[in-house]
C-alpha cells in the first residue's frame, strides 16, 4: 500500500507542476494584453441618456413634485431639518436655477451656431 500512495503523490505532484506551468503561461499572455488596453479608453466618447440630466435640477424638480403631491409630508420633512440643512437645501435650489439658466444659454448658443453653419 505504501508504494501506491507514493505513486499517487508523485502523480499529484506532476499534475500540480503542469497546472503551475499553465497558470504561468496564462499570466504571461494576460500581461501582454493588459498593455494594449491601457493605450486607449473609450470613456471620453461614451454617451448615455443620463449625461443630459443635471443632478441639481433633478433634485429640485423632485422636491417640487413631492411638495405639490403631498404638502403635509413635505412640511413635516422640512420642519425637522436642522438650520444648516435648510440653508444647504436653499443653496442647492439657487444653484439649480443658475445651472438651468446656463444650460438654456448653452442650448441657445449651440442652436445659433448650428443655424449659422447651415448652408442657406
Amino acid at each position: 500500500m505504501g508504494v501506491d500512495a507514493e505513486d499517487g503523490d508523485e502523480a499529484d505532484s506532476i499534475r500540480l507542476q503542469k497546472l503551475a506551468a499553465q497558470a504561468k503561461a496564462f499570466r504571461a499572455n494576460d500581461d501582454s494584453d493588459d498593455d494594449s488596453d491601457d493605450d486607449f479608453s473609450d470613456d471620453e466618447e461614451l454617451q448615455s441618456p443620463i449625461d443630459e440630466v443635471d443632478p441639481f435640477i433633478f433634485f429640485v424638480e423632485t422636491v417640487k413634485v413631492l411638495q405639490a403631491s403631498d404638502p403635509m409630508r413635505f412640511q413635516n420633512l422640512t420642519q425637522t431639518l436642522d438650520f444648516h440643512y435648510q440653508a444647504l437645501a436653499n443653496g442647492v435650489a439657487q444653484h439649480a436655477e443658475q445651472r438651468r439658466a446656463e444650460i438654456e444659454k448653452e442650448k441657445m448658443e449651440k442652436a445659433s451656431a448650428a443655424a449659422a453653419a447651415a448652408p442657406s
